[in-house]
């Protein structure tokens, strides 16, 4: 597995929140050689992108901390 900072994500609309989450998926797509990519909503307007073993390869999976 490639190793990958967690990409933050920042929203003030969802217009927004759909195109910086489709631009960090992409980003991770790229380096997810053995695992998938986890997206999780910390708050309404703060999200994470990362790469994790917990995912299978080929799958974006969401987890919802509300």
């Amino acid at each position: 597995m490639s190793t990958a900072a967690p990409i933050i994500i920042e929203v003030q609309d969802r217009a927004s929140r759909d195109d910086q989450l489709e631009q960090a998926t992409n980003l991770l797509k790229d380096l997810a050689t053995s695992c998938g990519i986890l997206i999780t909503r910390h708050s309404f307007s703060t999200y994470t992108a990362a790469l994790s073993v917990n995912v299978e390869y080929g799958r974006i999976q969401e987890m919802d901390l509300l």
